[in-house]
């Protein structure tokens, strides 16, 4: 296995998870705006993404890993974080990295059908913020390097309970009209990283966009209702969904590329979740 310089900027929540993962093999640093949450284990580089004055020395990167989140999701913010910011990090690096992997949005999928994608289905956001990550993704696939662009569906996790603790306030979604829903686990998004990285480092190839979703898209309403179960809430309302889309995310392509999901389907990472919570508590 070859060793890699990797830069992950943006690093946050999957971007550390991540980390963690890849320093047992690789040199990694992590670029985010305060470091003192790094673990131990990662390089760290204090610099704010839309500040290029901050990013003046950076060190050379084989692999760069763009995993920012906006701070807002102002159409601004979104420009700025996603298009500006990858673009200062590339203009800071001394030389253009072998690889980059950059972390999107199944966002970018307009279909409402309940149909099923992968990366071959047409992309034809209808939101500003989908069209802005689209047009990123193009950023990143003309950058130049060897790039891949991972979607990522709904991430859940331990720290990301909105649909959880939505559940647990007593509310759900009715059954009618149908909504599909998809999910990733925080775990399994680091992982499905860790697993595309890795296989460059073993000299395999890999394509150059990913559909990252377990492999359970459900109906938004059952997924609520299986969460109300789980955790004994008494459902006191059952309100309309807000329909964006419905769609239904096929993982077949990573699975091709020997991605075994550590989360397979919600009621896996949920149960894990309630279960941890309940030994704090």
């Amino acid at each position: 296995m070859q060793k890699f310089s990797i830069l992950i900027a943006g690093c946050g929540e999957v971007g550390c998870a991540l980390a963690v993962t890849l320093a047992q093999q690789h040199r990694v640093y992590g670029l985010r705006r305060s470091t003192e949450q790094l673990p131990p284990a990662i390089l760290p580089i204090a610099a704010d993404l839309l500040m290029p004055q901050t990013m003046q020395v950076l060190p050379s990167a084989d692999i760069l890993v763009y995993c920012a989140a906006p701070s807002f999701t102002t159409e601004e913010i979104y420009t700025q974080t996603y298009v500006d910011g990858l673009r200062n990090v590339l203009d800071a690096l001394e030389k253009p990295p072998a690889h980059i992997f950059f972390t999107s949005s199944t966002g970018v999928y307009h279909q409402d059908d309940h149909q099923w994608i992968n990366e071959r289905s047409i992309t034809l956001p209808t939101t500003k913020r989908a069209k802005i990550m689209l047009a990123a993704e193009r950023q990143v696939l003309a950058s130049g390097s060897a790039a891949t662009v991972v979607r990522f569906s709904g991430i859940y996790g331990a720290q990301r309970l909105h649909l959880l603790n939505q559940v647990r306030s007593g509310k759900v979604f009715c059954a009618s009209p149908v909504q599909y829903s998809n999910r990733i686990h925080l775990d399994d998004c680091a992982a499905v990283l860790a697993h595309l990285i890795n296989k460059l480092a073993n000299l395999e190839s890999i394509a150059p966009l990913y559909l990252a979703s377990d492999h359970l898209p459900s109906p938004i309403s059952e997924v609520m209702s299986w969460l109300a179960t789980a955790t004994n809430t008494q459902v006191e309302e059952v309100a309309s969904s807000r329909k964006t889309s419905s769609k239904r995310c096929d993982n077949s392509l990573l699975l091709d590329s020997g991605y075994r999901f550590i989360y397979p389907d919600f009621k896996a990472g949920y149960q894990k979740i309630i279960a941890d919570q309940r030994q704090i508590f």
